[in-house]
């Protein structure tokens, strides 16, 4: 029976991850035009009425789905096996510092020797300071006691960024936060809340970009228009307005259930949104490779190493499996209008338009 159930995960993560949107994982902003001074679609051209029903059908496929998760976590499926593979602290901290080190390094040659940018392919920059400080950063995280520069160089970098391009463009990255804090509180990571205040603010910095990313991709769908042209099997029998609709609701929807599970479908969801953003760098090349190295670190280390203890404040042990999946779903919708009227009004206060 364990063997069948296991051969049927399996097989519904396959399927999962073949039929995925891989332009979805591809940042649009590395690859096409964009100008974020013209609006994104109005709010009323985004929530047509095949946008609301699919909204509805995520309603539903939520309460679902934490059912199941609060099932599995009160009877422990799987528990015992998850834990013997789960990786120390240690080692994802060594998952993160490698992951640094070839990202900054990387990026840093390629500024030296080619065309310097802040940290993002896009964020391009005529300051030549910029990739020796990479190169520096990148050595930094060779050792333990070195590391906090490097949080230190990503602030740095983040804060120049935002002088030249905006803070709104800059949101798009929440995740460099994240990273920044993680190597910078390390000297801290002797008391057990500040170690554990490291991944949280980790973890939900990357859960914010990508739900940021997905709200984009009904904003600005017209960026990846050309892309699609170029890449019609992408598509997959969908009109290109119907493909990134549908889009945004994946990226929106696997994020929200990766970060906010408790149980070990936790690790599965993140597993198979891990398995896309490998499959997209086959398709889009070493610029997808080296732009997404963190966040692929961020979701290997989430795999193995698992939610750290603050995900169960969400967990409502005395209540029914119902009444869990109905808080659960409350919270996907508050999320959704939140993450959605926030991109919005930050892009009008950003842009006046």
């Amino acid at each position: 029976m364990f063997d069948m159930r296991r051969r049927a995960f399996i097989t519904l993560l396959s399927v999962a991850v073949a039929t995925w949107p891989l332009a979805a994982h591809a940042h649009v902003k590395w690859f096409a035009e964009y100008d974020l001074n013209k609006p994104p679609l109005s709010i009323g051209q985004v929530l047509t009425g095949q946008f609301l029903y699919i909204f509805l059908i995520s309603v539903v496929w939520m309460y679902g789905f934490f059912w199941l998760d609060r099932y599995a976590l009160r009877k422990g499926i799987l528990e015992d096996a998850v834990r013997r593979y789960t990786v120390s602290e240690p080692v994802a901290f060594t998952v993160m510092r490698v992951a640094a080190l070839i990202f900054f390094a990387a990026i840093g040659v390629y500024g030296i020797f080619g065309h310097a940018f802040f940290l993002t392919p896009e964020l391009k920059t005529d300051y030549r300071w910029v990739p020796w400080l990479q190169f520096v950063m990148a050595l930094c995280v060779l050792h333990r006691y070195t590391v906090p520069l490097t949080g230190l160089g990503i602030a740095i970098l983040y804060v120049a960024a935002i002088t030249q391009y905006g803070i709104f463009h800059l949101l798009d990255y929440l995740i460099l936060v994240g990273v920044s804090y993680y190597f910078l509180a390390v000297p801290m990571s002797g008391s057990s809340r500040w170690l554990m205040s490291r991944y949280l603010v980790l973890y939900a910095t990357t859960g914010l970009t990508l739900l940021w990313a997905a709200i984009e991709k009904w904003g600005y769908a017209s960026w990846t228009y050309p892309l699609l042209e170029r890449e019609p099997g992408l598509l997959m029998g969908f009109e290109p307005r119907t493909y990134m609709m549908l889009a945004g609701f994946f990226e929106f929807n696997v994020t929200f259930m990766a970060l906010s599970s408790a149980s070990l479908l936790s690790r599965a969801v993140t597993l198979a949104l891990f398995s896309i953003f490998l499959l997209a760098i086959l398709k889009f090349g070493m610029i997808d490779a080296v732009g997404h190295l963190l966040i692929i670190a961020i979701l290997f280390v989430l795999i193995v190493r698992g939610p750290t203890k603050g995900r169960y404040f969400l967990v409502l042990e005395q209540k029914s499996l119902w009444t869990e999946a109905y808080f659960m779903t409350g919270l996907y919708i508050l999320a959704f209008v939140l993450v959605f009227i926030s991109y919005y009004g930050f892009h009008f206060l950003a842009y006046g338009n």
